[in-house]
């Protein structure tokens, strides 16, 4: 079987950590050339390393770029520095992102600007910057990470949610408008994904918060593993757990009736934190 990625150029944002990082060294081990981008140059460092310990070909070249998502002359010289050093990519994964769970009525309205900043307008400054070469050449793949909370909303992270619906919106327009000129488009739905930013997110979430979260949670690993899968075969959706699938399949099958079962779960939720303050 031919190899997908043998000699491509991805570019995958967020990748010093979690399930960028994650991507970018199954992408490299599939004889990828990779290239990350994130702020943090230290930690862009010791994640390159990562990245070339598991290329398949010495030939491969993999390297990193310093730059802030949320400020597109940031982008924009970035992804000319990556085309001048190992071409245009062909495979951009939109990694970069954060999450603060928090009420809504308790929130500074920073918090929501910052959220939509990195997760959503930083996903559409970095696809932006790399479309015109993916249209010159009628052949490309963008991969878009979303959310479970992407499709259905979750107490005390409206902000969060409010990104992610943006995110799957943009690769819902995009995903018809690309595919006549040959790009490939995805989204991507993890669950509760093990990573430095989820363990940053359980430290500050209220009592019942953490109450209703049930769900498993899985490897970046696991995630990174179904979206080279997902690229391969084309696919638009990418469900990443057990429980991501079974909820998106349970939220479009039941439609509205869905809101009815989540109250009564957020209701349980509280019951139970009240039980407990007794």
């Amino acid at each position: 079987m031919k190899n997908h990625f043998r000699e491509k150029v991805a570019l995958i944002t967020g990748g010093s950590s979690g399930i960028g990082l994650a991507t970018a060294k199954l992408l490299a081990q599939k004889g990828a050339h990779v290239w990350l981008m994130a702020r943090n140059q230290d930690r862009l460092q010791s994640a390159l390393r990562d990245v070339e310990a598991m290329k398949s070909d010495a030939g491969q070249l993999c390297g990193y770029v310093a730059a802030d998502i949320t400020k597109i002359d940031q982008v924009n010289r970035a992804i000319e520095e990556v085309t001048a050093t190992c071409g245009a990519p062909d495979i951009l994964i939109n990694s970069a992102g954060d999450v603060h769970p928090q009420l809504f009525c308790d929130m500074d309205l920073s918090v929501a600007q910052k959220l939509m900043d990195l997760d959503y307008f930083g996903t559409v400054y970095v696809t932006k910057a790399c479309l015109p070469a993916m249209i010159e050449r009628r052949s490309g793949h963008i991969v878009n990470i979303s959310s479970a909370y992407g499709f259905l909303g979750g107490y005390g992270y409206s902000a969060y949610c409010a990104a992610k619906y943006a995110v799957r919106g943009f690769s819902d327009s995009l995903r018809s408008e690309l595919k006549p000129l040959g790009i490939g488009v995805s989204i991507v739905f993890p669950q509760n994904t093990s990573t430095p930013q989820f363990e940053k997110e359980k430290e500050i979430r209220s009592p019942v918060m953490n109450a209703l979260d049930t769900t498993a949670t899985i490897s970046s690993d696991q995630v990174a593993q179904a979206i080279v899968r997902g690229i391969e075969r084309g696919k638009y959706v990418i469900l990443c757990g057990g429980e991501a699938k079974l909820l998106y399949m349970l939220t479009r099958l039941m439609g509205g009736d869905v809101y009815r079962i989540m109250d009564r779960v957020v209701a349980n939720a509280e019951k139970k934190i009240e039980r407990m303050r007794k």
